[in-house]
């Protein structure tokens, strides 16, 4: 992972981690924006190829939210084995 995407990626996460407190809340649309942005870019860094490239910003995007404390959100996830194992 390239150093930019990547202290982008861990910055945002520091930032938004202390606004969330329980498991069980779901994430602002601000969030989820935020963290789709930052999981695109890093998709495009890591040059993922276009077919596993929604699946891995999907991937991304819920670890980020659960690191968070937020939920996942389910509807990002693609494949029943993401949506079994985030």
């Amino acid at each position: 992972m390239k150093k930019p995407a990547f202290y982008t990626f861990i910055s945002l996460s520091l930032i938004v981690s202390s606004a969330s407190l329980a498991n069980n809340t779901q994430a602002p649309i601000d969030i989820v924006n935020s963290l789709t942005v930052a999981c695109e870019t890093t998709a495009t860094e890591e040059q993922v190829d276009k077919n596993e490239r929604q699946q891995f910003v999907s991937d991304c995007i819920n670890a980020q939210l659960i690191e968070m404390g937020y939920q996942r959100q389910r509807q990002l996830a693609k494949t029943d084995e993401t949506k079994e194992n985030i």
